[in-house]
């Protein structure tokens, strides 16, 4: 997808599980229309499938962007299933995925208008290098400005 207009966010969003170890990552960047990365995050969160993650970076780019009162975005992933899913509405989910996805809906109903894209990893790779950093640290961070080994990721993703 292409920069957003003026005013609104674009966050790219991705979650990552191994099911052997149970290591997982999950990580964001948001960018505005001018395409600058504003403000990444990788993330651990204590989750039991590729879901999970999935389903927890898009809840905290929903919580991150109520916190800094956003209120247009873009949510990108290439979790086409739960996408597709939020996209129609439906925020229902299983015993593991059921709070945070209603968290999701009550997030995004906050926000003036809110967007959910399937998009596919390789217009996402900035996500996928942050859950993937996170996953093999364990370890969470966010910051306002990207770290110097994602520049040459975070200028070539859009």
């Amino acid at each position: 997808m292409d920069a957003p207009s003026f005013g609104w966010i674009k966050c790219n969003t991705d979650g990552v599980f191994d099911d052997t170890s149970g290591a997982n990552g999950a990580g964001y960047v948001m960018r505005d229309f001018s395409r600058k990365a504003t403000f990444c995050a990788s993330l651990v969160f204590e989750v039991h499938s590729a879901e999970e993650a999935e389903a927890r970076a898009i809840w905290a780019v929903l919580k991150k962007a109520l916190e800094q009162q956003l209120t247009h975005i873009i949510i990108e992933s290439d979790a086409k299933f739960r996408i597709d899913q939020f996209s129609a509405g439906n925020f229902e989910g299983n015993s593991c995925t059921d709070a945070i996805f209603k968290d999701i809906q009550l997030f995004s109903s906050k926000l003036v208008a809110c967007i959910f894209s399937f998009q596919p990893r390789y217009c996402n790779s900035v996500a996928h290098e942050l859950a993937m950093w996170a996953k093999k640290n364990n370890s969470t961070i966010y910051w306002f400005a990207p770290l110097v080994w994602l520049l040459p990721t975070v200028e070539e993703d859009h």
